[in-house]
């Protein structure tokens, strides 16, 4: 039988109060969610409920079905991947990661400087993403203006 579960603290992510850690153009202090001790002792935040079939594959390294390095060397369709250079969740080395392991051979990246993950208060940043996605489809023939 699956039970359901509270994980607390799921939010610990040294990357967060530490600049040094991956460093970036993100602000030291902060992350996506805010101050990061309120968003790790909040009652909201990642992974935060689950069952224990979802624990083990979310949380557990020796168990877990997510391998996203693994499954992006199976792409073979074009894919863009965006780093936002000042992103205050998704640590710096991983777009770079992940444009590397990608298995396609039309594989673009691009880099937005001092964006944050949400775009928060950034309506210049989120317009460049924007025409980059709109952009880089249209190229590509997977839209129509």
């Amino acid at each position: 039988m699956e039970r359901g579960f509270v994980t607390h603290r799921t939010m610990a992510e040294p990357r967060f109060l530490d600049p040094t850690l991956d460093p970036n153009g993100r602000r030291p202090g902060w992350c996506y969610m805010g101050h990061p001790e309120t968003a790790n002792n909040g009652p909201i935040g990642l992974g935060r409920f689950s069952t224990l079939r979802s624990w083990l594959s979310q949380w557990s390294i020796d168990d877990s079905n997510a391998d996203g390095l693994n499954c992006a060397a199976h792409i073979s369709k074009p894919a863009l991947v965006v780093e936002n250079e000042a992103d205050d969740a998704v640590p710096q080395p991983h777009p770079a990661m992940m444009f590397n392991a990608l298995g396609s051979q039309d594989k673009t990246m691009h880099v937005i400087a001092g964006a944050t993950h949400y775009y928060k208060e950034q309506p210049e940043h989120l317009n460049q993403v924007a025409t980059i996605l709109t952009d880089w489809m249209a190229s590509r023939k997977l839209i129509d203006f």
